[in-house]
């Protein structure tokens, strides 16, 4: 639902030493604007860093592009690293303005925009409400999702705490394969049934925890299965399997497929394209507390997931 009832925003005060620390950024670009622009850029990732501490959601402030001059110099941007998540931009905006600006810049790399009207005496903020996605260079104040919403949106964006798993505690849509046949009939594997992909992942050993979901890749009715086991080892690695499987029917992946396993800065450490097989598989070790994704690439459509060991 989109935040129509513009009213029905949060007022976030601007702490003094948020102003000062803005006022310092600035100061640093000999451009009037630029130092103006850096100015309200830093109040409006304050005042969502201010309100993310009351909600208890851990945030990086020191990771913000707002702190690199040259960045700033050269950039229009205002980001918020949301910790085991992402970066969401905030964008600032004027009283009574009724559009957001998004710069080229920011337009990807970012979990979401929030748009943050700042007062013309500078002591608060508003929060108007957030986007997911955006491709183009303005967004109408009224197309905003609440706030409320936003916060529903980033506990989804959690990583999926594979330990727990180890617990028999699982993440919602995580299903066994037998109850993702009795919840969907008509899906079927390539050539595997679910009491094997419920045993095992090599013709050696059993998984003991292995879960998986269905993806939809939104190009027509592209739908892929993801198959993620866990195994215990005598030392402190998991080994971890990442099955990719066909549904509807189909025998093979969509030819174009591309999955990918990236670690914990984004960079991809494996690939593999599907071009018409009958199934993706990696096989990876893991230590507590890495953190990993699984990106799954169709076209100019992306899905990753997120895991925690």
């Amino acid at each position: 639902m989109n935040n129509t009832e513009v009213d029905f925003v949060l007022t976030i005060p601007i702490a003094p030493a948020a102003r000062r620390s803005a006022q310092t950024l600035s100061q640093q670009q000999s451009d009037p604007k630029k130092a103006q622009q850096v100015y309200l850029n830093a109040l409006a990732v304050h005042a969502v860093d201010f309100y993310f501490q009351c909600m208890e959601i851990d945030t990086d402030l020191a990771a913000s592009d707002i702190w690199n001059p040259v960045v700033q110099k050269f950039m229009d941007v205002a980001d918020l690293d949301v910790k085991y998540i992402g970066k969401l931009e905030c964008r600032w905006v004027r009283e009574g303005e009724e559009f957001v600006s998004i710069p080229a810049e920011v337009r990807s790399d970012r979990i979401g925009y929030i748009a943050v009207e700042i007062a013309q005496s500078l002591q608060e903020a508003k929060l108007l409400g957030f986007v997911k996605n955006v491709d183009r260079e303005k967004i109408a104040v009224s197309e905003l999702n609440s706030i409320d919403q936003l916060l529903e949106y980033l506990d989804e964006l959690q990583p999926v705490n594979l330990s727990h798993w180890l617990q028999n505690v699982f993440d919602t849509g995580w299903q066994t394969a037998q109850t993702l046949f009795e919840s969907k009939p008509e899906l079927q594997f390539a050539f595997r049934s679910p009491q094997l992909l419920e045993s095992n992942a090599s013709t050696s050993r059993t998984l003991p925890v292995r879960r998986g979901k269905l993806l939809n890749l939104e190009r027509g009715k592209e739908q892929v299965a993801l198959f993620v086991g866990l195994m215990t080892t005598d030392e402190p690695d998991i080994d971890i399997s990442i099955e990719v499987y066909p549904t509807n029917g189909q025998t093979n992946l969509p030819n174009d497929l591309q999955l990918m396993v990236l670690d914990d800065g984004g960079e991809t450490v494996m690939q593999a394209k599907a071009n018409k097989t009958e199934k993706l598989l990696f096989e990876l070790k893991a230590e507590p507390g890495e953190k990993f994704s699984v990106k799954l690439a169709l076209d100019d459509f992306s899905v990753t997931e997120k895991f925690s060991i």
